[in-house]
């Protein structure tokens, strides 16, 4: 299949640096980083999952309601 004019055909070739980990000093210490925390106004994971529960409930009583509704006597 013939090339377009668009694709070139040279190619290049590097030699591969290889870096080595810098040391550390000998007197150096290990450092403490200061515990992050986030703060945010969403809701939190227990929140969500008492308002799923909700949820659910009101669903299955309006489902029992609609399918025992109709069963129920009017009372005439």
């Amino acid at each position: 299949m013939p090339r377009s004019s668009a694709q070139s055909d040279f190619v290049i070739q590097s030699e591969h640096e290889v870096f080595s980990e810098p040391g550390l000093p000998p007197n150096a210490d290990a450092v403490s980083l200061p515990k992050a925390t986030w703060h945010t106004n969403l809701a939190s994971t227990r929140a969500t999952t008492l308002v799923y529960w909700f949820v659910a409930l009101t669903l299955l009583t309006l489902l029992l309601l609609t399918v025992i509704g109709p069963h129920i006597p009017s009372g005439e």
